[in-house]
């Protein structure tokens, strides 16, 4: 890609990039950051080596829009950024450079963005340690960052103590549509079970809620 700038148009469906025309005929399209970055004027000479630095800056602009955009609507996890980025076919090595600039700009912290997702999991329903730490893994979260955000986790608040939470909440809705004591305890277990709880934990918690209906005979 080589030839002399006869003129720069700044885009109808985009007005933050311009189209660059050489001899008269469009060539490629870039970013306002672009133009200004590299001094784009009418009559200059673009050749081969500055068309390839034009690319790359004008990539990482691309992208670190993308991102900015991204993380417009909630925290994000780096798995998260990394995946969007690549949707776009985002070369590598420019994807790097983003999360470079997030984390330089604190915009992305996996220490902090687990905590939060914990948080707000917590606010909706109680859930297992356990549970909690499959979703961060999932999220492509480090596992020392998962284990210290679980070790926080669990000195304020333990597994049991979110089983009990979950239990009592569950048992009063068990009991109304349920007669059958069988049936009650089957379903809350279902239910603990489901949220991640450990057999030893849901034991104690169902003994615990029923009261006398401990069913030591089972």
């Amino acid at each position: 890609m080589e030839g002399r700038i006869s003129s720069i148009v700044r885009q109808k469906k985009d007005a933050r990039r311009a189209s660059i025309f050489l001899n008269e005929e469009f060539a490629f399209g870039v970013c306002d950051e672009t133009v200004e970055q590299f001094r784009l004027r009418k009559g200059d000479y673009i050749d081969k080596e500055l068309f390839e630095k034009l690319s790359d800056f004008d990539y990482f602009i691309s992208a670190k829009r993308i991102a900015l955009s991204y993380l417009n609507y909630r925290a994000r996890s780096e798995k998260e950024i990394r995946e969007r980025l690549e949707k776009e076919d985002i070369p590598p090595p420019i994807i790097l450079g983003i999360i470079e600039f997030l984390k330089d700009q604190r915009l992305i912290d996996d220490a902090a963005w687990s905590q939060a997702f914990v948080n707000d999991n917590l606010v909706r329903r109680p859930v297992s340690s356990r549970q909690l730490a499959i979703g961060l893994a999932q999220k492509g979260v480090p596992k020392n960052v998962i284990e210290e955000t679980i070790a926080r986790l669990n000195e304020v608040e333990s597994d049991d103590v979110r089983a009990l939470r979950a239990a009592e909440k569950r048992w009063s809705r068990i009991i109304k549509s349920e007669h059958d004591p069988k049936k009650q305890k089957q379903k809350l277990y279902t239910f603990l079970a489901g949220r991640g709880f450990g057999f030893g934990i849901i034991d104690e918690v169902f003994r615990k809620v029923a009261g006398d209906k401990g069913f030591d005979e089972d």
